[in-house]
């Protein structure tokens, strides 16, 4: 930097001025030391941000799980889901293997479901893809419902034989209790994702849904209790309608839980945090729901998946109808929607949390670390006109809905001079305020963001520049199974977007810089 600084003959200054004129002179020192190691600090920063993510499954981070919601008071009382339950739902279960031995097309299905509902005495309906019966409870007003669902297909792509079953069996148990004050809707979907998204795009709001639980359970028992909650693009439901769940398997029903499916028993150390956070990130880093219940989130309702761990027992239907009762229970306890938790967390343990003041750090000290590459702009208009060719690029990518127009970005004219340096400088200052300001609303897309910007503006070598490639759409469908057009088409998943707004110009602007 040069220095450009008055020179004052000392004399003319009063003691107060002069002690001023030292400040000054020592914090232009500061700034111009380190903006002469501008490149050593970003290094820092950027170190220290990815050294903070790895320390996040340390359990010295965490922080106990409670309640803030005092109405809900989960496994505080008797529940009744009893063994002439299971018997009910022993006799569906027979007939569901029966329909899923041959191979029962969806309008057989259908006619099952809702006979079947109708024999228990609620009124049942269909959309194109899903039935659907109201409970209404006498004490029910009819504003506030709880929503109970079961799809025909489980996450691991088995039929969710002894789910469907359970939920049948809840129409009858349900509609003879007396103290519900919410009506209960029971739904069961074609498919894995689509009937219950079907419900909710034909759902007339005759009832405003606050809560929500999938049962997912294809397997004869279960040795443990994985709860899924993470909801399309990042979603979370209030942590108080997952901690009840958590609260009543522990202490009510005494079943062990875990998060997701992760097959050991939770341990409170590095490596189960470092699993479940992975599992975790794996969900949340492109918008994708974890289970049914994720679609629910854009609709504002809280919902949580039971999924009854493949195993060879202890447990079965007589658990499981009673966690669900239970936490059923807590539920019909609210007074008003859930407001008092957290909306934005981490779960690396069912028993721990990691609140968002402890994780957040990462992804500014991330940020930090791209935007200061971008405060030397020696023409930011230049640089401004050269990034338009790397933004109409995602602009046509979006109107013939195909990322593939990427590979348009090597015949980009490239920059010179000035206008390099520009054009590096504004896109570091775009994509760096970009990942602070994203991981509030989504953490880990914002961490991912972070590594696609470093791996795309960093001078590294083109080798590891070039490994951008795996992470490119059309690699995931095709290795992957991850179609995210069609998650966008049918479930708002925004990451499909995001492809063509953020993407595609790093991308372009990569190399147009290489």
């Amino acid at each position: 930097m040069s220095d450009d600084r008055i020179h004052v003959p000392t004399a003319d200054l009063t003691p107060e001025q002069t002690k001023l004129g030292a400040k000054l002179d020592k914090r232009r020192r500061i700034v111009d030391a380190v903006w002469a190691r501008l490149s050593l600090v970003r290094l820092l920063l950027a170190a220290v941000g990815v050294a903070w993510l790895f320390a996040l499954p340390h359990p010295a981070l965490w922080k106990q799980t409670f309640i803030d919601e005092h109405a809900l008071s989960p496994a505080q009382v008797t529940v009744y889901y009893d063994w002439a339950q299971v018997f009910r739902a022993d006799r569906y279960l027979a007939e569901v293997e029966a329909l899923r031995d041959a191979n029962a097309t969806w309008a057989e299905r259908r006619d099952f479901l809702a006979a079947s509902l109708r024999s228990a005495g609620v009124s049942a309906e269909n959309t194109t893809s899903s039935v659907f019966a109201r409970v209404t409870p006498p004490r029910s007003e009819g504003t506030e419902a709880i929503l109970v669902s079961a799809n025909w297909l489980s996450r691991n792509g088995e039929v969710n034989v002894r789910g469907v079953a359970l939920l049948l069996s809840l129409a009858e148990f349900l509609r003879g209790q007396n103290f519900w004050a919410f009506d209960i809707f029971l739904v069961s979907g074609d498919g894995y994702l689509d009937g219950l998204n079907d419900f909710t795009e034909h759902y007339a709001p005759r009832a405003n849904i606050w809560t929500a639980l999938n049962i997912d359970y294809p397997y004869h028992s279960f040795s443990h209790l994985g709860v899924f909650f993470e909801g399309t693009n990042g979603r979370l439901p209030n942590q108080d309608a997952v901690n009840s769940v958590l609260h009543v398997a522990k202490y009510g029903v005494w079943v062990d839980t875990t998060i997701h499916d992760l097959d050991e028993r939770p341990q409170a150390n590095y490596a189960f945090g470092a699993k479940a956070l992975l599992d975790h990130f794996k969900y949340m880093a492109l918008g994708r729901p974890s289970a049914a219940h994720g679609l629910l989130a854009q609709h504002r309702i809280d919902a949580v998946t039971l999924y009854g761990v493949p195993g060879e027992g202890p447990h079965g239907f007589h658990t499981m109808g009673r966690v669900v009762e239970s936490t059923l229970r807590a539920y019909n306890n609210l007074l008003e929607r859930l407001h008092a938790s957290f909306f934005f967390y981490l779960l690396p343990h069912p028993d721990y949390f990691l609140p968002v003041g402890h994780y957040l750090p990462a992804a500014v000290l991330l940020g930090a670390s791209v935007t200061l590459g971008g405060f030397d702009c020696p023409d930011p208009l230049a640089g401004a006109l050269w990034a338009l060719p790397a933004f109409a690029l995602g602009l046509l990518g979006w109107l013939t809905q195909s990322s593939l127009v990427s590979a348009g970005a090597m015949i980009l004219p490239k920059p010179k001079g000035d206008a390099r340096a520009s054009l590096a400088s504004l896109a570091h200052l775009f994509y760096g305020a970009l990942i602070p300001t994203l991981a509030m609303v989504n953490f880990p897309q914002a961490v991912l963001l972070a590594a696609l910007v470093i791996l795309a503006l960093a001078p590294l070598p083109r080798p590891v520049r070039a490994s951008l490639v795996f992470l490119h759409p059309a690699v995931l469908e095709y290795y992957g199974g991850i179609n995210l057009r069609a998650e966008w088409e049918q479930f708002g998943n925004v990451a499909w977007p995001a492809i063509f707004a953020i993407w595609v110009p790093l991308q372009a602007v990569s190399d147009m810089l290489a």
